[in-house]
């Protein structure tokens, strides 16, 4: 006997990441908040108050992304991504507050068991809000809040020159008149400064006019008053070489009149020391005992240089008095040996130039050989060409057959009338891949519920999603973008039947829903495919792999879909 269940749900499958997870769900929504991640909306926006349901309870604010855990509370967004960061087990604090038990499953907040709260979404959004920015008197409903919040011109932002909060309307003034960050230029250096720095710059701008203190002179520039005080100030006060107190550059004539005899004996001090220290330098560049060794040095070698000389005087007046016959014969027997050089050099001058007019003829072989070879390289290269655009044209041939092939199976099994019996081969393969997280769903071929009809699918998790993930196959119902959507009523709303079949014909199972008509997942399509909606419990994965079960036979598993072909009461396709 089928057993048979009645429940809704309007689900999209679960992410690792929670907070895609709950960002997806935002994007399916009514669009009615944003995605700021700073907790809820202060409780002021509700003037005419509001259900203790739209509090968050963490934040105790209106809810913002409003997202409701498995224990039946409801929170923001961000604010039940950070309490689940604070540890693996982390009790809801309001179930605690109830009387909640450590032990008690529910009351712990998990990642796969937190879900957009989309009623208490709708029910927000056409709720009467008013700005809470002073002196704005915007009233609107909740689900255009963002958008006015956004661009009110009331609201506080940062001021980026001077980082203090400002209204946006009162910008434009602020930054014209009050900011201490604008930018002015020094008026004596013309240097561009902040308004707040104006001070310290003064009391360092290197063009601004100052007086000595010393002397009393006025307009001086900073930057030449150092140069002033120490070689023009009369009043300044210098130091005397002798070791007196300072005295002003004014006085210091008279200072050295009035007690000239102390700095004149100061003053042979200096040069008797100073003497002293010039003779002993001397005396340690120059001693004595070397500057006589470099003497007797010079001698030596005045003497040896004319003993040479005297044997170089020898030598020519001895080749003076030798015969000249000798050096005939030797002249005679030069010529000969350059005689027989010139006929050798002849001789090699030919055989260098046979030898040049060949390397000439070898060189030219060579070119040709390489100009023969360059246009077989650019033959080569455009039969490479040439087998690459082949190749290319039999991979686009390749795939074209593919997807005909493709497209002739799915028209082997399309279905218009609404039903699909969907074969599900290597089941245990799909298991394996999806227990190891490869392939987690697989889509069922296309079906419609007429020619002109709803374009279906359905959309299989063999390892569960959701809240049946690891426990159960969960099983989803899609309804995908056709060709004839215009002239279909919508919201899609015929019942929805699941039915795995047992191979023997015995205790099949099925499982049937009716759609949610404010549910985005059956309002016409705008992309390909809606948010899928199903039965994440379908079948438990323990009855299924029972031994003595038929579910799966030879390793194929049958799941049939069948959508109503009447609308209910009030509705109709064209």
């Amino acid at each position: 006997m089928a057993s048979m269940k009645n429940i809704s749900y309007t689900y999209k499958p679960a992410r690792s990441n929670f907070g895609r997870y709950c960002q997806n769900f935002a994007m399916a929504g009514s669009g009615a908040v944003d995605s700021s991640p700073q907790g809820g909306y202060p409780v002021d926006i509700f003037p005419g108050g509001f259900d203790e349901k739209f509090r968050c309870n963490s934040c105790t604010k209106i809810l913002r992304d409003p997202v409701q855990s498995f224990c039946g509370h409801r929170f923001c967004r961000s604010c039940i991504q950070e309490v689940i960061r604070q540890g693996e087990r982390v009790q809801c604090q309001s179930c605690i507050n109830e009387g909640a038990g450590d032990d008690d499953d529910y009351s712990i907040l998990k990642e796969e068991q937190m879900f957009p709260d989309n009623g208490v979404r709708r029910e927000m959004a056409n709720k009467e809000v008013t700005c809470i920015n002073p002196g704005c008197s915007w009233t609107g409903v909740f689900k255009n809040y963002n958008d006015h919040v956004r661009d009110c011109e009331y609201r506080t932002i940062e001021c980026q020159e001077c980082k203090t909060l400002v209204e946006k309307v009162n910008m434009e003034k602020h930054l014209k008149e009050s900011c201490l960050g604008r930018k002015i230029n020094c008026k004596t250096c013309n240097q561009e400064i902040a308004l707040k720095d104006e001070a310290q710059h003064n009391k360092t701008c290197s063009k601004a006019l100052v007086k000595c203190e010393a002397c009393g002179k006025k307009k001086i520039l900073r930057e030449k008053l150092a140069v002033h005080q120490e070689k023009e100030c009369a009043n300044q006060k210098i130091s005397c070489p002798v070791g007196c107190e300072p005295v002003e550059r004014g006085a210091f004539v008279g200072h050295l009149e009035r007690k000239s005899g102390i700095h004149i004996q100061w003053m042979l001090q200096q040069i008797d020391a100073l003497s002293r220290e010039v003779n002993n330098k001397i005396q340690a560049l120059t001693p004595m005992d070397e500057v006589n060794r470099m003497a007797q040095m010079i001698t030596v070698l005045q003497a040896k240089i004319q003993e040479q000389d005297n044997q170089i005087r020898t030598l020519m007046d001895r080749n003076a008095d030798q015969p000249r016959g000798n050096n005939h014969h030797e002249i005679l027997a030069l010529n000969k040996q350059t005689k027989a050089l010139d006929l050798k050099t002849g001789t090699f001058e030919g055989i260098v130039t046979t030898l040049h007019r060949e390397i000439e003829r070898c060189i030219t072989a060579l070119d040709t050989l390489e100009r023969h070879r360059a246009t077989g390289q650019e033959v080569n290269e455009e039969f490479r060409r040439k087998m690459q655009q082949m190749e290319r044209a039999v991979s686009v041939k390749d795939v074209t057959i593919s997807e005909l092939d493709s497209r002739i199976r799915s028209l082997e099994i399309i279905s218009y009338e609404g039903t699909l019996v969907w074969k599900i081969s290597e089941w245990s393969k799909h298991r394996r891949e999806a227990m190891a997280g490869r392939v987690t769903s697989l889509y069922s071929p296309h079906f419609y519920t007429g020619r002109t009809g709803y374009r279906l699918c359905a959309r299989l998790y063999p390892n569960g999603d959701g809240i049946g993930k690891k426990t159960h196959v969960s099983v989803f119902f899609v309804v995908a973008r056709g060709n004839y959507d215009a002239l279909l009523s919508w919201p899609f709303i015929q019942r929805v039947t699941f039915m795995l079949l047992d191979q023997n014909n015995r205790d099949h199972v099925v499982d049937s829903f009716r759609p949610d008509p404010a549910s985005s997942s059956f309002q016409r399509p705008t992309t390909e495919m809606n948010i899928a909606s199903g039965c994440p419990l379908f079948m438990p994965l323990k009855k299924l792999e029972e031994v003595g079960t038929s579910y799966v036979k030879d390793d194929t598993l049958f799941l049939k879909i069948v959508v109503d072909s009447e609308r209910p009461a009030g509705g109709g396709a064209v």
